[in-house]
């Protein structure tokens, strides 16, 4: 049966999700969306059914954290508990309907970019993991991995700098291009520590297209077929959490998965 890391949202039963939850981690511009787009197809046609969510995608806020992003005022904090409103509301009507229907799920994207992104704005990590505690753990993590050197020139050659994904909100500097930089340098070593404590499969995304689809394609093979995933490390990430032995850190009992961190967010910026 599959499990959460810690929290089981109301109604949420487990007992029968026969479907296969993927998930394809990495930073912007690393070529998260072209891989996937690869992967369903390739998936369909090994006859899966293949639904495939993303970051913003959420019926209720979906549109609602792009409005508000669009200001670039947004606090810390009321960024974190937008996206995961956003992620609640996804597992509850996309990720968990369509894996009790025995659908390959692909996800562009999940808790660990966002545990990441809520890692590098200083937010209490104990607190952060609390807050996606009610996720479930996926049958498959593969992280798409590039050195900042690398991934300048894919960003620049395509959707140019974002406001957020360039860490503008944490720095005064008007020059985006060592503001991305230093950020995405910061995010990197995030997702470094992350891929150790929840066991991620590393695909070295430096590479061609077609070479990292093959070993993407390699990897969901094995999970169709029911290899199981290599325990992760066990971790104790703060005095109110408790370490899972299989995939990474569990809330510890009886405490609130939105419980607010130590220390209250500094608000709106302008």
């Amino acid at each position: 049966m599959k499990e959460t890391y810690g929290n089981v949202l109301p109604g949420m039963n487990l007992s029968d999700l026969a479907g296969k939850l993927v998930v394809i981690e990495g930073t912007d511009g690393v070529g998260r969306s072209t891989q996937i787009n690869l992967l369903k197809e390739w998936l369909e046609q090994q006859g899966h059914a293949v639904i495939e969510t993303g970051l913003s995608r959420s019926g209720l806020v979906g549109k609602s954290i792009k409005r508000a992003k669009e200001g670039h005022t947004l606090g810390r904090i009321t960024l974190t508990l937008f996206y995961a409103t956003d992620f609640a509301d996804r597992l509850d009507q996309e990720i968990l309907p369509a894996l009790r229907a025995g659908f390959v799920v692909l996800t562009d994207r999940y808790i660990y970019s966002l545990i990441a992104r809520a890692m590098v704005r200083d937010l209490d990590p104990a607190w952060i993991r609390n807050v996606y505690s009610f996720a479930l753990k996926p049958d498959a993590i593969f992280y798409l991995r590039i050195g900042v050197d690398n991934l300048i020139p894919r960003v620049v050659f395509s959707r140019g700098f974002d406001y957020w994904e360039s860490g503008m909100d944490l720095s005064p500097s008007e020059d985006m291009y060592e503001s991305f930089r230093n950020y995405q340098t910061k995010l990197l070593q995030q997702f470094e520590r992350l891929a150790e404590e929840y066991n991620f499969n590393v695909v070295d995304a430096s590479t061609d297209i077609r070479t990292v689809f093959e070993q993407l394609r390699s990897g969901i093979l094995r999970t169709l077929q029911g290899e199981p995933r290599p325990a992760a490390v066990q971790t104790t990430p703060g005095p109110v959490m408790i370490a899972s032995a299989a995939d990474g850190p569990a809330q510890s009992s009886g405490s609130s998965p939105f419980a607010s961190p130590e220390r209250p967010d500094e608000g709106l910026k302008v």
